[in-house]
């Protein structure tokens, strides 16, 4: 990994925010960082564009959330999915580690005293090309992997500052 998934300021996120949080509905499929909206999203390794997909929203049949998309990004890591965002990329396109792909767009439409924009990701093998739903009381889906290990790999940038990664 070259950069981090952002170009501002963000940290691991609180319990509500991590991989595996039981939530009221269900299991937390990915890792949140909170940021400003518009926050510009980072490819976090060269790779090609697989799809874009409605990721919240009622397109995505989740109405009580702003729409969103999801770009997911296939590369040596795995597919990688960058959620709660718009694209500026289109499927087929390669894409660098570092390049912008998309801005963060704030998902929640209500104060809930919580942050309300955040970069969602999630990990996935080679081959897979959507979300997927972890219900409450349902065994973590196979296809489905913790990403909280890439955003604590070090920066081979030497641009890439401190308060961007944690572990440099």
């Amino acid at each position: 990994m070259n950069r981090p998934p952002l170009d501002s300021e963000w940290q691991l996120p609180p319990p509500q925010g991590r991989f595996g949080a039981v939530r009221k509905f269900d299991v937390h499929t990915g890792v949140d960082l909170y940021c400003e909206p518009g926050a510009t999203v980072l490819a976090l390794e060269n790779g090609l564009v697989v799809d874009i997909i409605d990721f919240t929203g009622p397109e995505a049949g989740s109405p009580w959330w702003n729409a969103t998309k999801a770009i997911l990004v296939e590369g040596q890591m795995g597919c990688i999915l960058y959620g709660e965002v718009s694209a500026s990329v289109v499927v087929g396109q390669r894409v660098q580690a570092g390049e912008a792909i998309g801005e963060v767009v704030t998902v929640l439409k209500k104060n809930k005293g919580l942050p309300m924009t955040m970069l969602h990701l999630e990990l996935y093998p080679n081959g897979w090309r959507t979300a997927v739903e972890w219900p409450l009381g349902e065994p973590k889906p196979d296809v489905l992997h913790d990403p909280t290990a890439l955003l604590l790999l070090p920066c081979a940038d030497s641009s890439c500052t401190r308060s961007l990664c944690p572990l440099t």
